[in-house]
């Protein structure tokens, strides 16, 4: 309920006093205290005195819970994380109504081809699917598309790049010898103080972390600014085209090489513009270490016969492989060593103190520990 009634999901004007008085109702259900009819009467426990004291400390935590959510959400919205979720949802439900389309027409279509109506029976359940799909667009056709505005309209985009902070007195990072008169790159991190463990019996085991949370804004210029954009743009665009267009049958190893082409071409951006690359905090010796390995997986099931590269059947076992068991690794890579996930850069020494104080860019959970470099490799 608080999720629903919360000021920024829930428009109505009602919303901001109705969450107030659910986080109260939750704090007299989790703190209620009991009275006992057979002490004295002026011992007897003041449950208006308590339900006031609690009214006011949900009106306090109500207010802490809403301003914390405001300073995530908003910062969620200036990563630009929201916009890409938005508009995987607008391309969703574009899809979702063609994929309805295509069901139903499906064994029309088959049985044409074949001239013979056996794939209308066979391929029954391919229209029950499509009609689902189209009776769920159909029920929602009123609001089918009205998911939200994006937050970085074309206005607050040219704003973000054209608008500059004269009063910047740091330099940038970046950009040797130019004020940091830009929006900075903020680099999040975590510190594991605490694991808490909960074994309730079989297939009933909980784990917690403890942790504390820093957040580091890198000082940046306008240009460094408009050479990271690019550098990013460009990346996006060599691993589409390289999909699309590259000489393997391995969707793999297409993916691979638009990475290196993308990163080859960005590197040399960098260089000519004498920008410094906003990820490179992300290189390490355990960084290496885990590409070398899971490359040296996926050359170990891969036939080559140039231009051409075919990878075996076992090929989408190892992805989910990499994807669940990449956080195993790491661990098993900080067993021998802490450091090893110290970055090579050293020009920063904040982020590196950090670093040395066993902070950590993610928490390592399946499958996060080999995303989550890849996206900020990109963005």
């Amino acid at each position: 309920m608080a999720k629903a009634y919360h000021p920024d999901v829930n428009r109505s004007p009602q919303a901001h006093d109705k969450f107030i008085e659910i986080s109260e109702a939750y704090e007299v259900l989790m703190h209620r205290a009991s009275a006992k009819t057979d002490e004295p009467e002026e011992e007897v426990f003041n449950y208006d005195e308590f339900v006031r004291e609690v009214r006011e400390a949900a009106k306090r935590q109500a207010r802490m819970r809403y301003e914390k959510f405001a300073r995530e959400n908003e910062a969620l919205r200036e990563s630009g994380l929201y916009d890409i979720g938005l508009l995987l949802k607008y391309i969703g439900r574009v899809v979702v109504p063609l994929l309805g389309l295509f069901l139903i027409g499906l064994p029309f279509g088959v049985a044409i081809s074949e001239k013979s109506i056996a794939p209308v029976g066979y391929l029954f359940f391919s229209w029950l699917f499509g009609a689902i799909l189209l009776w769920d667009t159909y029920g929602r056709r009123k609001n089918y598309f009205k998911l939200g505005a994006f937050y970085y309209s074309p206005k607050k985009i040219k704003q973000l790049f054209l608008q500059t902070n004269d009063l910047a007195t740091e330099t940038c990072f970046y950009c040797n010898g130019l004020k940091a008169n830009s929006i900075p790159v903020e680099i999040a991190l975590v510190k594991v103080k605490d694991i808490q463990l909960q074994n309730d019996g079989p297939l009933q085991h909980r784990a917690g972390f403890k942790r504390k949370e820093f957040s580091i804004k890198m000082p940046r210029s306008q240009k460094a600014l408009f050479v990271h954009t690019t550098v990013s743009g460009i990346k996006v665009f060599c691993i589409l085209v390289s999909m699309v267009f590259a000489p393997f049958s391995s969707l793999a190893w297409r993916f691979i090489a638009g990475c290196f082409v993308g990163w080859a071409i960005s590197s040399i951006v960098l260089l000519v513009t004498r920008t410094r690359s906003k990820s490179s905090y992300l290189l390490s010796w355990g960084m290496l270490i885990k590409i070398a390995f899971w490359t040296g997986v996926l050359v170990s099931i891969s036939t080559f016969r140039f231009p051409d590269i075919r990878t075996s059947g076992y090929i989408q076992l190892v992805v989910i492989t990499m994807l669940t068991a990449d956080s195993f690794l790491e661990q098993l890579l900080k067993l021998i060593s802490r450091r090893v996930f110290i970055p090579f850069s050293k020009r920063y020494e904040l982020l590196r103190k950090h670093f040395e104080d066993n902070c950590q860019l993610y928490l390592e959970t399946s499958a996060w520990t080999t995303i989550y470099p890849f996206f900020r490799w990109i963005f």
